[in-house]
């Protein structure tokens, strides 16, 4: 995160890098540096959300917020990271109001704990980081772990998998 105040990210489009400790992930054709591949990727803001004034930038709030410390309902990536690792992390997983999934605080932290040891983040600057988003997803490396606007192969097995979580 300091890297973000330091260079002054505000805007932008956030990769997520992991190792190959993540189960069930294609790799194949996917960007590989220091070990880890690059599966995902998230904007900050969203383009239908405004800036919030007076508090962290958009990109540190919502890596933060949402990705390293928030739970299932609040962050895409960390639904999908569950799904993937539920039986490798014995996470348990019940349903609430209009069937979303949920996590006690224990195994958030768990999954938070995993996120530390095997994955890594980087930013790029974008004053309008939806455009570059869909671009990168759509026409860009595969990006197995992104649902959004995604043609990934994967797509239908990740869906399946997180449909499944609290339901048995």
């Amino acid at each position: 995160m300091d890297f973000i105040d330091r260079h002054a990210v505000t805007h932008g489009v956030y990769g997520w890098w992991f190792d190959n400790r993540l189960p069930l992930v294609p790799r194949n054709g996917c960007i590989e540096r220091d070990g880890k591949h690059l599966l995902y990727i998230g904007i900050a803001p969203p383009k239908d959300r405004p800036e919030r004034r007076g508090g962290p930038t958009p990109v540190k709030s919502r890596l933060w917020r949402n990705h390293l410390r928030g739970t299932v309902r609040s962050s895409t990536l960390r639904h999908s990271l569950a799904a993937l690792l539920e039986q490798e992390l014995e996470l348990a997983f019940w349903r609430v109001e209009r069937n979303r999934v949920r996590m006690d605080r224990h195994h958030e932290d768990k999954l938070s704990e995993w996120i530390a040891t095997h994955a890594a983040i980087s930013v790029v600057q974008h004053d309008e980081p939806w455009s570059l988003e869909e671009m990168l997803v759509r026409n860009g490396p595969p990006l197995p772990l992104n649902l959004s606007m995604s043609g990934h192969p994967f797509r239908s097995t990740l869906s399946n998998l997180r449909r499944a979580l609290g339901r048995n």
